[in-house]
Parts: structure tokens; sequence; C-alpha cells
């Protein structure tokens, strides 16, 4: 329990930064669809045209839909999920797991925190369940926001909290898995920057093989893109056949991620 309050002390000021640098997107993003939307109806071909990739070209296309609810959901999906989520989401997740155990070893406290009578796979999980929710819970208590604010600003468009709350569970696995990498890489090199520049490399190539195409399909970044949040926040998909499409997978995942760190842990030299 000390080993966790520790833990978040040290990161509840990233995390309220976190959840609101989401919000500020969320909120800034909602205020500017009537103009995006009005510039899509009348140019629609225009900008279809622009876009480089298919994947691009659908995402226009949604947000242009002559169904005004479509459209702003594919606007949301976009912006909210898509966007900050794989954005913010992963940068905060990789900026917290990357010190985990490295940091206590560039510190010099590794030592005397191993030698506490307490095992080692309670101090990893105290550390990481306080890391999970602080990834996690700025992604839902962000996306709880958006019917309220389209209510706020007045727009008239239907919208449902179990796809927002299914979005947001797929895209807080999404973020989880960059975190269980971040905490796993933590435990691999003794240097926080070394743990960094591992992470960060990962995810520079993984976000290049998605605009590859041809290679495009084997990228992480296709677990989290439009053409997931799109049917999600639709309501062309049960929660089922989301958990079993590509919720499970993620979470399977996550327990091999969490297990290789254990172990490697529990073996580990000061």
């Amino acid at each position: 329990m000390k080993i966790s309050k520790k833990t978040w002390i040290e990161i509840r000021g990233m995390t309220f930064v976190y959840f609101l640098l989401l919000e500020v997107l969320l909120i800034a993003t909602l205020q500017y669809w009537p103009q995006i939307r009005e510039a899509l109806e009348k140019n629609t071909g225009v900008f279809v045209n622009l876009m480089p990739g298919d994947f691009l070209k659908r995402i226009v296309r949604g947000m242009a839909n002559k169904s005004p609810d479509f459209a702003y959901r594919a606007y949301i999906a976009t912006e909210q999920f898509f966007r900050s989520v794989n954005i913010v989401g992963i940068a905060a997740a990789v900026l917290l797991g990357t010190g985990t155990i490295a940091r206590e070893r560039e510190n010099r406290t590794l030592e005397f925190l191993l030698s506490r009578p307490v095992k080692r796979s309670s101090i990893l999980w105290s550390k990481t369940w306080c890391l999970m929710l602080a990834v996690t819970i700025p992604i839902f208590l962000s996306s709880a926001t958006i019917i309220p604010i389209t209510k706020m600003l007045g727009f008239p468009y239907q919208l449902e909290w179990g796809p927002i709350f299914l979005a947001s569970f797929h895209g807080c696995l999404f973020v989880l898995l960059f975190l269980l990498i971040a905490i796993s890489a933590s435990t691999l090199f003794r240097a926080q920057v070394h743990v960094a520049f591992f992470v960060g490399g990962l995810i520079v190539t993984e976000v290049g093989i998605y605009f590859i195409k041809g290679l495009r399909e084997t990228s992480l970044f296709m677990l989290s893109d439009f053409d997931v949040y799109m049917p999600i926040l639709a309501g062309n998909r049960s929660a089922l056949s989301i958990f079993f499409t590509w919720d499970l997978w993620l979470l399977l995942a996550i327990l091999l991620l969490y297990w290789f760190t254990l172990h490697r842990f529990k073996k580990m030299d000061l």
C-alpha cells in the first residue's frame, strides 16, 4: 500500500495534466465541428481527393455523410479516439511507464525498495496497478463529457453512452498495451533514456508502417484507428463482437507482457 501511495504521489500531477490535455483538445475539437461540417458539405470531393490514403478518404467521407448523427460520430471517432487517445494516451503511458524500474535504478533507490520485506511480485503490482489507473481513468472521464459538451454547445445530435463506453474501453486497452511495453522495457534497460529510445523507436516504426500501403495491415495501430472506432460509435458492433474481435487479443498481449515483466523483475540484479 505504501508503494502504491508513493507511486501515486509521484504521478498525480502528470495524471491531472494528461486529463486536462484530453479535455481541452476535446472541447476545442467539438467547438469547431459546425465550420468543419459546412466546409466538408460544400467541398467533399475536393477534400477526398486531397487525402493520400484510402483510410483517410474514408474518414473524410464519414464526416461528410448526409446523416448529421453519423457524420458527428465519425468526427468524434477521429478526433477523440483515433487522435487524442493514440497520441496523448500513448505519450502519457510511455512517460509514466518508462521510469517504473529504470528511475529507481538511476536514483539508487531500487536496492532499498527490494530490501523491504515485500515480495517482488507485490512491489511490481503495487506500481503497475497505480499506473494503469493513471492512464485509463482520464480517458473514461474525458470521453464521459462528450455528451454533456454536445448538449452544452446546442448540437442536436443523438449519442448513446454505451458506444462511447465501449470505444473508451477499447482505447484504454490499447494505451495499456504501450504502458506494459514501457514497463517491460524498464526492467530490461538501466537508464530511462534507453527505455524511452527503445519504446519511442517502436512507436515511430509502427506509425511509419501504418502509413505504408501493403504493410499497413501489420501495424499495431490497425487496432486503434478510425475503422475500429467508427463501427463502435455507430452502434454497428455488439459488445461481444468487439471483445472477441479486438479486446480479447489486447488483453492477452497485456497479460503476456505483465508475465514477462514479472519474470524479468524477479530475476533482475541491481
